[in-house]
């Protein structure tokens, strides 16, 4: 399918494509993004069944790809923890994944412990550095305590931190671990000044977009279901934020999320 609009190309790199609740089909949003313009995707996995049904659609879909990974409120209770992260390793070096992922912390809520998330974390970690692919990081009101665990880690990684929430505070920090920024529709918000400040801080050669679809629907449709095309809502505020020209911004951060995930690597 060639897309209709002539608008810059974009890449959604974060998107939950396999979310049962997100309103529609996965064919209908890959369609319509397509249509849009927003001509790759990343549909990001938060349990095994929900990855392997990743993996499938971007066998299924031009420019669609996936991560597998467990998401920190999702890893469960401690005894089955060793089980469920080897059946993760299998998984991952089953090979069609272009990134591992989303892992993080969480303590916004205490669906799992610490010390669990923790675990799971570094499980990740390994994993991205053993297979050479990027970590998608999720962090919650829990910055200080990723960023001494992606410190402490002793292997090489890359990564994004995925939808970055912290401001600019904690920007440099994770900034000089190598990672990728990527800012969500969040961006777009009136009160999001302290997102909008680290936003210019971003070197553009890290700077990347996603939905995080179905959730977090920028302004100009907030409140309802997100999708994969609205990723253009959030790249239009960077170009205003930014004074960016839209072509060369546009091809910029499709460039970064191609290079971070080695599309051209990826099975599909």
């Amino acid at each position: 399918m060639t897309p209709v609009s002539m608008k810059p190309q974009l890449f959604d790199t974060h998107c939950h494509l396999t979310w049962k609740e997100s309103g529609d089909s996965a064919e209908n949003q890959w369609r319509e993004a397509r249509e849009s313009g927003v001509t790759s995707m990343t549909t990001i996995g938060i349990g095994l069944p929900d990855s392997l049904r990743a993996r499938e659609l971007s066998r299924s879909f031009e420019g669609v790809h996936a991560t597998v990974g467990i998401h920190p409120n999702d890893l469960g209770p401690r005894e089955e923890l060793p089980t469920l992260l080897a059946d993760l390793a299998a998984h991952a070096r089953s090979g069609g994944w272009a990134g591992i992922g989303e892992t993080g912390l969480d303590f916004y809520r205490d669906w799992c412990a610490a010390d669990i998330q923790f675990e799971g974390l570094q499980a990740h970690l390994a994993l991205a550095s053993e297979l050479g692919l990027p970590v998608v990081l999720h962090c919650r009101d829990a910055g200080k305590e990723l960023l001494s665990e992606l410190n402490n880690f002793n292997q090489p990684f890359s990564g994004v931190m995925h939808c970055f929430s912290d401001g600019p505070e904690r920007l440099d920090d994770f900034l000089a671990l190598g990672l990728h920024i990527s800012f969500a529709g969040n961006l777009t918000y009136p009160n999001a000044s302290p997102l909008r400040d680290a936003a210019l801080r971003v070197p553009e050669e890290r700077l990347l977009i996603e939905t995080d679809a179905p959730f977090l629907a920028p302004q100009p449709v907030r409140g309802k279901r997100n999708r994969p095309s609205w990723v253009r809502h959030t790249f239009d505020a960077l170009v205003e934020l930014r004074k960016a020209d839209p072509t060369e911004l546009a091809s910029s951060l499709y460039r970064n999320a191609e290079t971070l995930f080695g599309c051209s690597k990826s099975a599909n």
